[in-house]
């Protein structure tokens, strides 16, 4: 009986405990989540610098301030890119908007047709140049928000970078906790990078010959939301498609979305499996769960870090289980 009741009480414990962390979790979700995104983003350009190093022999200093310099490239690059597109975008709206009133005047058409009652042009003013705009300035800064300290990101990622260039050398436990918890998640990150790279040239390749407007724009988010277990599929697949249902009918659009679901079943079930000869072993259930936790922790940023915080925390509790037997 004294037994259980300890029992009971350890349990007790630990859950008041999950749940202070959880609530110090929530409270602190801001600076965290720059924390974990500058680590995740260490993790993710590491190769780059040691390739320096290895390659042509510099040193650890040198190797960073190159990665650093071409990190700084490549945004300015995706920044002036993005604006024009932006600019095109806009440029574009009028053509769109008429578009959509084409298509709301033909379901309209098709509901009469079938018995089924719809006010004149109520799918063209759901979805009119208006609405978009609206919809996009209530997303707009949320993404601004998530990407804002960007430069705090970089800043913090080089120093991370530090520590697990070369973590033998160093005389922090800390840079040796960092090396051994991120094994996996440089894994993880390395294989969706590589894979979300070759399914976005494949997607660019497809949008382009089929003619849909900002291929480049798709590829590219298609690359950044891959990043995001599950639900970043879905959220990429659905501009490209509507698009092309705009400007070049259903037809078109049924082609757009076979090929990118089948780009993407390419991805999943050919390629990753190529990349993670050993597989890391996280199921649907686990990723799904841990999309829900951590996203409700740490709000956008918290989906994107899912599954790595959940695989360098289950390292965590392997090693803690190890050192107590």
């Amino acid at each position: 009986m004294g037994n259980n009741q300890n029992d009971g009480l350890q349990t007790l414990r630990i859950a008041a405990y999950a749940v202070v962390v959880a609530y110090g979790i929530r409270a602190s979700s801001h600076i965290l989540s720059i924390l974990l995104l500058s680590l995740l983003l260490a993790y993710a350009i590491l190769p780059l610098p040691q390739w320096f190093v290895n390659r042509f022999r510099v040193r650890q200093s040198t190797a960073l301030g190159c990665t650093a310099l071409l990190l700084i490239a490549l945004h300015l690059v995706l920044t002036f890119a993005l604006s024009r597109t932006g600019a095109e975008m806009h440029a574009r709206l009028p053509v769109y908007e008429l578009r959509i009133h084409d298509l709301s005047q033909h379901v309209t058409g098709f509901l009469a047709r079938h018995g089924l009652g719809a006010s004149d042009g109520s799918v063209g003013t759901l979805l009119s140049s208006g609405r978009i705009v609206q919809l996009t300035k209530s997303i707009l800064p949320k993404v601004i928000a998530l990407i804002s300290d960007r430069i705090l990101v970089l800043i913090l990622a080089l120093m991370f970078l530090l520590a697990l260039l070369d973590p033998e050398r160093s005389k922090s436990s800390f840079a040796h906790k960092l090396a051994d918890f991120g094994r996996d998640v440089q894994r993880y990150v390395a294989t969706s990078a590589v894979t979300g790279a070759s399914i976005g040239l494949l997607n660019l390749l497809v949008l382009t010959l089929l003619g849909v407007d900002f291929a480049l724009v798709w590829a590219l988010a298609y690359f950044f939301l891959h990043f995001i277990p599950n639900f970043g599929f879905v959220l990429a697949l659905v501009p490209p498609s509507l698009l092309a249902l705009l400007m070049l009918g259903w037809k078109k659009a049924l082609l757009v979305l076979g090929c990118l679901i089948l780009t993407e079943i390419l991805g999943t079930y050919v390629l990753n499996p190529i990349l993670l000869k050993k597989g890391l072993d996280v199921s649907v259930i686990e990723v799904m769960i841990s999309v829900m936790v951590w996203g409700f922790l740490l709000g956008p940023a918290g989906v994107i870090l899912a599954v790595p915080l959940t695989l360098a925390l289950r390292r965590f509790i392997e090693n803690a289980m190890l050192l107590t037997t």
